[in-house]
């Protein structure tokens, strides 16, 4: 059973609360999980962060480009030329 990012955020908050700091926060991360453990690095920005006063530990949003185009007219504009091939005679 895997850990997800956020629950591992989650605890990373819950410990900064208790009053740990990242090399406490990281050795019961790898204590606990192993290799699946977030590395030092990004433990040690979350920390940062909750101890800045940061609540969440869902990912902020981003500009740029979002992760899927895929909209109605895009899908309408793929299944015409599919089908325009398929009528064609082409592969």
């Amino acid at each position: 059973m895997g850990v997800t990012r956020v629950e591992q955020r989650t605890f990373i908050r819950i410990a900064i609360l208790r009053g740990r700091n990242v090399m406490e926060c990281h050795s019961e991360f790898v204590e606990a999980l192993g290799s699946n453990a977030l590395p030092y690095r990004p433990v040690a920005r979350w920390v940062g962060k909750f101890q800045q006063g940061r609540v969440s530990t869902s990912d902020e949003q981003r500009l740029g480009r979002p992760l899927s185009v895929r909209t109605d007219l895009a899908r309408a504009v793929i299944e015409q030329l599919t089908d325009e091939e398929n009528n064609d005679g082409c592969y």
